[in-house]
């Protein structure tokens, strides 16, 4: 049993460090779990906008910041809709499968590990200027 704990907790670390890497913000980290519980669908905006209880706004700003860091593509088709799906690159998916996967209380406190991490980054940040 504790083996599968220890490894368990080598894969959060690494996925840690993935969401950490890429500063996620607790929207973003509700999104990646989202997009990687569909993980070959184009979803546009409208369909997004429904599986959250967000401000538009905020949700489109993480969606340009997932794109913008390379987690997510996005694809204008001919009509003007924008698609949004994952990324073709293998690494990123792979991290976005393992947090879709987790149970919820395991993910919940992920993130607010994430959120931790962060706002400790942030204050370092901070006081160096």
């Amino acid at each position: 049993m504790v083996t599968v704990y220890m490894a368990k907790s080598r894969v959060d670390d690494s996925l840690l460090s993935f969401l950490t890497d890429n500063k996620c913000s607790e929207i973003e980290f509700d999104l990646l779990r989202f997009m990687g519980r569909h993980p070959k669908a184009k979803l546009n905006f409208y369909v997004i906008t429904r599986a959250f209880r967000i401000a538009a706004i905020d949700l489109g700003n993480a969606l340009m910041a997932l794109v913008e860091k390379g987690i997510l593509a996005h694809r204008l088709d001919g009509n003007g809709l924008v698609t949004y799906s994952l990324s073709a690159d293998e690494k990123t998916r792979m991290y976005v499968h393992e947090l879709a996967s987790l149970d919820w209380s395991v993910a919940m406190s992920l993130k607010k590990e994430l959120r931790d991490k962060l706002v400790c980054y942030q204050d370092l940040w901070r006081d160096s200027k």
